[in-house]
């Protein structure tokens, strides 16, 4: 082992290998990249649900695959049930999803990793930040032996997710560990707090599991995938194979898709009776007795928060979901709990089919700490420590997939950093990347943040069909998918998919159906993408040696842009309209006490997160478009003053 590298990772789970896998496809050098765990066997492990995307989600797994990232490429390899979300409803809230093999994933991530020999993996827990001058210099780390180790680096990213300070809680009962079975990371969080970050505490929660043998499966309504599934990797299901090698290492998606048998879910529901049960067991349940002060996910409650918020309905939905083709695990999606066992057994058996269900393992709530994230910028790197970035839910947020986007843009930024080379910001007209980091940035969380199209105010452009089109060409130039043959085979498939959407394009704009202009067919609501698919092959638009998967790839997109096309030259030109004051940067030495006029809630904001831009300013909490008004006169009276004074030397920088 050694102990100088470029980057250094914390954390093995989904922001920690999109880190390191962002970090290798920039820093070449073999072993430049360390990634640190407390236990290599977890790494890329599903602690909760075993699915990856949905609404929004799949979005932002949709454009780690096109910056590079390999999130989609293990779910395809290791999904055993695939369902597009929305379908009725247009292409801009379409959400991709599929229910993994659990075991399957996390071997498919591992092996992954394994492929990349500028990714070391090392066993230990980190218990202190080497900070010099404001800057990192490396981490202390205590290996399983009790040793402790230097490693020193560049950059260093941070992704404990529920770990720092983790309490688990059953009932009264109450476990430190971050996940069931594993320890905490304790050292972290007091080493935060001696630099001078704010943390905070958010809670989380996981359903019981059940045995599928003891449920009366064939007796419940099927939950069914799609009948033709669509994978997330642009690479899944290419016929080009070769380009990434051959034997083990070879993603079984590449060749095939779906790779694994397809199975059904089922849906059941809980019962007034259960309800009334819960009702009479709040004192015991730890959100409501006091045992739990933090806060949980609005949008993924726990049952007892439903029964309470949502007291008029005698029922709500639960989905039951194998987690694995190689064990008999069901997950009950829609009751995820802390209350304890004897009322968790009475709410399953409640519920119909499950009358004699046994609980594999019973739900519980786990408490963690996190950074509050206005101590960071839209990179990941925090404002207080120079080269130390955060991803995942160390930042507030919730969720795979969520913590996966942030690791991929924390990683990127960090070998970026390392090598002395300028940030990348993502905007949050490019990408739900960028609407993810603006939020983060702008917003304290004060629940676990959690993606939604509504927060997105581009969805009609960042669409999960056109990813590789809006994000691709920037990982290219970001250099990216120049690390790897995968990369390399990515960039192919790239330019193959813009040769013919540019094809199709233009058969699009002459070519007729029934002596109907295609161009005016593709804007009328009962045509839809397969009709168009099927228009253009009678009229030749598509080439006969063209990949299949590629073609209706390639369709589905052609079929939006033209579907959206009035209302995205509307929102193209607001765009131009905002984009002057978005990137209008705000000086960063200001101190905005001293400007006086401003109303106190809108000074606090401002020297709270201290906002790169103008843009940022106006997402403040607290912040009213007057207040913006206001302040773009008084910046320019103060930078009048400054040039006067001679003093405005730097004022321009990044906001640090």
């Amino acid at each position: 082992m050694r102990v100088a590298y470029g980057v250094i990772i914390i954390g093995g789970g989904h922001a920690g290998v999109e880190a390191a896998w962002a970090c290798a496809n920039l820093l070449s050098e073999p072993g430049s990249v360390a990634l640190v765990t407390q236990d290599p066997s977890k790494i890329g492990v599903m602690s909760c649900n075993p699915a990856i995307g949905g609404l929004a989600k799949g979005q932002l797994v949709r454009e780690i695959d096109a910056m590079g990232g390999l999130m989609g490429l293990a779910a395809d390899a290791t999904g055993i049930q695939f369902k597009v979300l929305n379908q009725s409803k247009g292409a801009a809230v379409h959400g991709p999803r599929a229910q993994c093999d659990k075991h399957a994933y996390a071997r498919a991530v591992q092996r992954l990793v394994a492929t990349r020999p500028e990714i070391e993996i090392i066993a230990g827990s980190v218990e202190r930040l080497a900070v010099e001058r404001g800057r990192v210099r490396g981490v202390v780390v205590l290996g399983r032996d009790g040793e402790a180790i230097t490693l020193s680096a560049r950059a260093v990213v941070l992704t404990t997710g529920t770990f720092m300070r983790g309490l688990m809680h059953c009932g009264e009962q109450r476990t430190a560990g971050g996940r069931f079975g594993e320890a905490p990371a304790v050292g972290i969080s007091a080493a935060l707090c001696d630099l001078g970050f704010e943390l905070g505490r958010l809670k989380t929660g996981t359903p019981p599991r059940l045995r599928r043998g003891t449920i009366s499966w064939d007796t419940l309504e099927p939950a069914r995938g799609d009948n033709v599934p669509v994978p997330f990797s642009d690479l899944s299901g290419i016929d080009e194979a070769g380009a990434f090698g051959e034997g083990d290492d070879l993603p079984a998606s590449w060749t095939r898709f779906p790779v694994m048998p397809q199975v059904e879910c089922r849906q059941t529901r809980t019962t007034a009776a259960a309800h009334a049960l819960i009702r009479e067991n709040l004192h015991r349940a730890p959100m409501y007795s006091g045992q739990i002060e933090s806060v949980g996910p609005r949008y993924c409650p726990s049952i007892e928060d439903k029964v309470v918020r949502f007291a008029e309905r005698d029922s709500h939905g639960v989905f039951l979901e194998p987690e694995s083709l190689d064990d008999d695990w069901v997950y009950c999606n829609g009751i995820s709990t802390s209350l304890p066992p004897d009322v968790q057994d009475a709410i399953v058996r409640a519920m119909p089919g499950c009358e004699r269900a046994e609980i594999l393992r019973y739900g519980y709530a786990v408490e963690y700490d996190m950074v509050r994230p206005h101590q960071i910028d839209a990179t990941g790197m925090t404002k207080r420590v120079a080269g130390l970035f955060l991803a995942g839910q160390i930042n507030g947020t919730s969720g795979y997939e969520e913590a996966a986007a942030q690791g991929l843009v924390a990683g990127l930024n960090a070998a970026r950093f390392a090598q002395g080379q300028t940030p990348v910001v993502f905007g949050r007209d490019q990408a739900y990347l960028g609407v993810l980091m603006d939020d983060l940035v702008t917003k304290t969380p004060v629940e676990p943040y959690r993606m939604f199209t509504s927060r997105a105010e581009h969805r009609l452009h960042l669409r999960s069909d056109n990813a590789p089109d809006r994000l691709t060409p920037v990982a290219m130039d970001l250099g990216l998918l120049n690390g790897s043959a995968m990369g390399r085979a990515r960039a192919a498939r790239y330019e193959r998919r813009r040769a013919l959407m540019s094809a199709v394009q233009a058969v699009v704009d002459r070519a007729q159906a029934d002596g109907v202009p295609l161009a005016k067919l593709t804007r009328t609501d009962r045509y839809e993408a397969a009709d168009l698919k099927r228009d253009l092959a009678h009229c030749g638009g598509i080439p006969a040696d063209a990949d299949a998967g590629l073609v209706d790839a390639v369709v589905r997109t052609v079929h939006a842009d033209r579907r959206y096309a009035p209302y995205l030259a509307r929102e193209q030109a607001e765009l131009k309209r905002r984009v002057a004051l978005e990137h209008a940067p705000l000086p960063a030495t200001i101190e905005y006490a001293s400007l006086g006029y401003l109303r106190a809630e809108a000074m606090e904001a401002l020297t709270r997160f201290r906002p790169s831009t103008f843009g940022q300013a106006g997402r403040l909490e607290g912040m009213t478009p007057a207040d913006l008004t206001l302040l773009s006169v008084l910046i320019e009276k103060w930078r009048q003053t400054n040039r006067t004074r001679g003093t405005m030397a730097g004022d321009e920088g990044s906001n640090r």
